[in-house]
């Protein structure tokens, strides 16, 4: 079974059903929102940064539930792979790493 960002959210495959997860890139947000585009306009003027202020807390969360699919119940193992490399080669990868459960971590650039 393959699927996209879809299947992040509202699906349960206990055990062996799910054992890899892939995720593809890091899930950021399509920044055509108005209520997204105000709130940034906002921090942006108050100083702040809105990319690190919305868009990482955003995907972030929405990194941990994707990653949370493989693991449902405390029997269930498995492996995740990331195949975004803004997770290494960016500032900002570090935070998202970092939001994650404490899986065993392997880093790899190629």
């Amino acid at each position: 079974l393959l699927g996209l960002a879809s299947f992040s959210e509202g699906v349960d495959l206990p055990g062996k059903y799910l054992t890899h997860v892939v995720i593809a890139k890091i899930p950021f947000s399509v920044p055509d929102d108005p209520v997204d585009a105000t709130l940034a306009e906002w921090i942006q003027k108050r100083g702040g940064n809105p990319f690190m202020e919305i868009s990482i807390p955003d995907a972030s969360l929405k990194l941990v539930q994707a990653t949370g699919r493989l693991l449902r119940s405390e029997e269930d193992s498995g492996k995740i792979t990331i195949l975004d490399k803004r997770l290494i080669t960016k500032r900002y990868g570090k935070n998202l790493i970092d939001s994650l459960p404490p899986y065993k971590l392997t880093l790899e650039s190629d």
